[in-house]
């Protein structure tokens, strides 16, 4: 009877090249912390990595993004406290001037003249090269104050926006799927054409004799104006709330998300040296083994 080791020569290569794969894997696992390289490796949780992955890509875009509005809105805040500020000194000026009976407004005058350019400068305020209360058209300043484009005014005046050269866009963000914040403000809402009025009537006001008519209507209009400003840093307050509270969504979704990823695709590491050195072992018996039958005589192996 002729009797080979063929045979078992070739089931012993497929052995050993099972196990070398095998090591080979708990190898890179044990480096990586990673069960494979691809999603195909991974394939039962494949569409769920996949998925979850693309998800928060999104989600980091979209809290980047609402982050990004958070400066601005801040910025807008900011603004218009400044605006209540100037407004506030000029309305006790102008106060200051009716109590006394003064006949002389010159220093009213130039005051008022020196505010009207304040108060146009922040409604021109850039950020991020962008001009905020310009509605979309953020590339251009939107407030010019200069006589040839905001003339004089008389009392009673009536509202006129002809310093505007923005538009009515309100500026928005969609900061998540079927979320889209309003964030934005324009140098032609009504407490900024009040304040902008005021300024001129009080900076145009006859100053012999005091024009206390001019005065006393720029002084209501002050009033209305910095109402309406509070409100809308009210308005501006609320609006910033709601992003902190999309940043943080999105915070959430993306811990719990990539939780969930690493469950899946990450690997026990103790449980992979573990699995190295089982496998280990097992290659160096296959190459012991493989040796053998190598060298073995067909008189050793029939003995």
């Amino acid at each position: 009877m002729r009797v080979s080791t063929a045979a078992m020569q070739q089931n012993l290569l497929n052995q050993m090249r099972s196990v070398q794969s095998q090591l080979a894997d708990a190898t890179r696992q044990s480096s990586s912390g990673m069960k494979s390289d691809s999603y195909s490796g991974v394939s039962d949780n494949s569409y769920v990595i996949s998925t979850l992955s693309a998800e928060i890509s999104e989600s980091s875009a979209y809290a980047d993004l609402a982050e990004q509005i958070q400066s601005r809105v801040e910025m807008y805040y900011s603004t218009l406290n400044d605006m209540v500020d100037l407004l506030s000194d000029m309305l006790a000026d102008i106060s200051g001037a009716l109590s006394t009976g003064s006949t002389d407004v010159a220093g009213i005058n130039e005051s008022a003249s020196a505010a009207l350019s304040t108060m146009a400068s922040l409604l021109n305020t850039q950020y991020e090269d962008r001009y905020l209360f310009a509605g979309s058209a953020t590339n251009t300043a939107p407030v010019s104050v200069d006589v040839a484009d905001y003339p004089a005014m008389t009392t009673p005046s009536t509202a006129d926006t002809s310093y505007y050269s923005g538009n009515s866009d309100i500026a928005s963000a969609k900061v998540a799927d079927g979320t889209i914040i309003e964030y934005g403000l324009t140098a032609d809402q009504e407490p900024f054409e009040q304040a902008l009025r005021a300024l001129n009537l009080t900076a145009y006001a006859s100053s012999d004799p005091i024009d206390e008519a001019a005065l006393t209507e720029a002084m209501a209009l002050i009033e209305d104006a910095v109402e309406g400003i509070a409100d809308l840093q009210t308005q501006v307050s609320l609006t910033q709330d709601e992003l902190e509270a999309v940043v943080d969504m999105h915070t959430d979704f993306q811990l719990t998300a990539e939780g969930i990823v690493t469950d899946l695709s990450e690997v026990d590491l103790a449980e992979a040296m573990v699995n190295l050195e089982t496998l280990s072992v097992q290659l160096e018996a296959s190459y012991s083994v493989a040796g053998q039958i190598v060298d073995m005589s067909l008189f050793e192996y029939l003995r």
